[in-house]
């Protein structure tokens, strides 16, 4: 490599762009893609959500899999017949070189990609730049440097029939240089990219579920269509959306056991570390424990790489203590603002309007408030990723076999994300266009853990992973349907006794649906 800095990612440019040479060879990645892959390339299916606008990008926290699902992209145009040339790759994460003057040495990398690779291949003119991890590049003040976005802008102009990817990890991060660069928001759309749901981790372990049309399970006829969530709710009967569940567990029957003896490990790994760069990790028991050592470091070191791009935060030190704090709580009780900003030592404003929001940005943690509470006093904390809260309270795999009590917490918080997701997917398949939120209620008979609203009509589910909290998870349920007039509600079971059916209709239009089921219909 030369010893110019302002030539580092020039010199670099064929060995991350190996497919030149290659082709679809220079890849080694897992036998299964990442689940967002399917939706982003749309295969078999005319165009990809990277060229619906001129910019796409890919945001989340590290290890999510943005890069992965880039190569994936790549190989997957390569093998459909596309020009290797087509694909320009440009990781600002490679090297610290490579984010000095970084605006000259995209422009630079970029001439010498169109002027000496694209026009030796069959690529006619249309072709794709990828800058991964953006947000490595700090915005300079000097008047002398441009940021990314202004480069950005520049490529767009040059060549209409270009489009350009970027990856960050948060929304905001794009959002704010795109302003500074007078990039208009119909430009570009934003896509986020979550550690992979359990749904994703059964399918990398048993192919055979995905592969086989009679075992694989679809949400979409519960999101959408006569069967469905919302035409149960808008016709206050939940038959047809039960008989429709219940099909579907039959379509898994008898996988049944293999796929609930999984949720202990995926609980243990998360989506993160259970579904790794080489494949997937089968046994939470086959994980070093520096996996989550390394998950720590990762996230620690994030909060203080990113944090500082948001002029808010003033101690980032307390973003940490905020996510150890939710790792040992896992969401079980609400935590008073007073006690917060007691032990932080900031008001409870900068706690609810830059801390909370910031973690959220980055798709750490989320702070949930009581439903229908205008002036909450106290917040739950969840974090976004149950390896995570493993990681963060210094455990591994044994720690979680060996405690039912912290897997029962840990089932809170993937309860809590695959409903934030399940949410999500309800108001996308509506064309919704909301971020959607989910809270918890408390009356007087107990607590409802996940409360979201769909068409303005609140839907309660209550979570029973341990054996004996049944019957209270149900008496809550009952009281915020009258309170609220819902017409239905969920209660999650962790197991179900021998004899009785895994999915009923309970008294007021309650549905019992074993957790596992849950987790892989989100």
């Amino acid at each position: 490599m030369t010893t110019d800095a302002g030539d580092a990612l020039l010199s670099d440019l064929h060995e991350h762009n190996p497919w030149w040479e290659t082709g679809a060879e220079a890849f080694t990645l897992p036998a299964r893609q990442k689940s967002d892959f399917y939706h982003l390339a749309r295969p078999g299916a005319d165009g990809s959500q990277f060229e619906d606008q001129p910019v796409l990008a890919l945001v989340g926290r590290s290890g999510a899999g943005k890069t992965t699902l880039l190569y994936e992209f790549i190989r997957h145009r390569i093998d459909a017949g596309d020009d290797p040339t087509r694909f320009l790759y440009l990781p600002f994460d490679a090297d610290p070189l490579y984010q000095l003057h970084s605006d000259d040495q995209l422009r630079r990398a970029v001439r010498y990609y169109e002027s000496r690779v694209l026009g030796r291949g069959d690529a006619n003119g249309s072709h794709f730049i990828i800058l991964d991890a953006v947000h490595r590049i700090e915005h300079s003040t000097k008047p002398d440097v441009d940021g990314w976005g202004s480069v950005v802008a520049e490529l767009l102009e040059d060549a209409p029939d270009r489009h350009v990817a970027v990856t960050a990890s948060s929304e905001i991060q794009i959002q704010r240089e795109f302003d500074r660069a007078d990039v208009p928001s119909s430009a570009y759309a934003v896509q986020p990219i979550l550690p992979e749901k359990f749904r994703d981790y059964i399918f990398a372990l048993y192919p055979n579920l995905e592969a086989n049309e009679t075992t694989r399970i679809s949400p979409t006829s519960i999101r959408t269509g006569d069967t469905s969530l919302p035409t149960a709710v808008e016709r206050g009967d939940p038959d047809a959306l039960v008989e429709e569940l219940r099909s579907k567990h039959q379509q898994v029957a008898d996988d049944e056991r293999r796929i609930q003896s999984r949720v202990i490990d995926y609980l243990a790994m998360g989506g993160v570390i259970s579904y790794a760069q080489a494949g997937v990790v089968e046994s939470a028991d086959d994980l070093h424990p520096d996996a989550y050592e390394s998950l720590r470091e990762d996230v620690k070191s994030a909060l203080y790489r990113e944090i500082p791009g948001f002029e808010s935060i003033k101690t980032i030190d307390d973003l940490e203590r905020l996510c150890a704090l939710a790792a040992r709580n896992c969401g079980a009780e609400p935590i008073d603002y007073r006690d917060l900003t007691s032990l932080l030592d900031v008001d409870r404003r900068t706690i609810a309007d830059s801390y909370l929001p910031a973690l959220s940005e980055l798709y750490l943690l989320t702070g949930v408030t009581e439903y229908d509470n205008q002036r909450p006093r106290s917040v739950r904390l969840y974090l976004r990723d149950t390896g995570l809260a493993t990681a963060l309270t210094g455990g591994d795999a044994a720690s979680v076999r060996g405690d039912f009590d912290r897997e029962a917490d840990l089932a809170r918080i993937a309860g809590f994300d695959h409903t934030m997701r399940f949410a999500y997917g309800l108001k996308h398949a509506q064309n919704i266009d909301t971020t959607p939120t989910v809270q918890y209620w408390r009356g007087s008979n107990g607590e409802v853990d996940f409360v979201f609203e769909l068409n303005e009509t609140p839907i309660p589910i209550g979570l029973a992973y341990r054996p004996g909290t049944r019957e209270s998870a149900i008496a809550a349920i009952q009281e915020f349907q009258t309170t609220y007039d819902s017409p239905l509600g969920i209660v999650l079971v962790g197991d179900t006794p021998r004899g009785e059916p895994p999915i009923e209709t309970l008294e007021d239009g309650i549905i019992k649906l074993p957790y596992w089921l849950y987790l892989l219909l989100c």
